[in-house]
């Protein structure tokens, strides 16, 4: 096990967490730490328990991007679903 991956790992963990859920849970965050995720998947000779470690957080990750749009979402008026069959 590479130690240097593993802190790398803990670390996207904790800050993943920090910045997208009390920061700021805008997409281009969620995008940077599923970029970072996805690349440090590609490292070579991970082990069984990293792979998952990261497969686990971008499903979180997944999870916080559905729970935060949903909450950004809101009704439209008639007006505005008026304006927008006009287009």
């Amino acid at each position: 096990m590479n130690p240097v991956v593993e802190r790398d790992i803990m670390h996207i963990g904790r800050v993943m967490r920090a910045t997208v859920v009390q920061c700021a849970p805008e997409m281009m965050l969620v995008e940077y730490w599923r970029n970072r995720l996805n690349n440090r998947l590609e490292t070579p000779r991970l082990t069984e328990h990293q792979r998952n470690t990261l497969l686990e957080l971008l499903q979180e990750l997944d999870g916080i991007e559905r729970r935060t749009n949903w909450k950004s979402a809101r009704r439209i008026s008639r007006r505005e679903a008026q304006e927008v069959e006009w287009l």
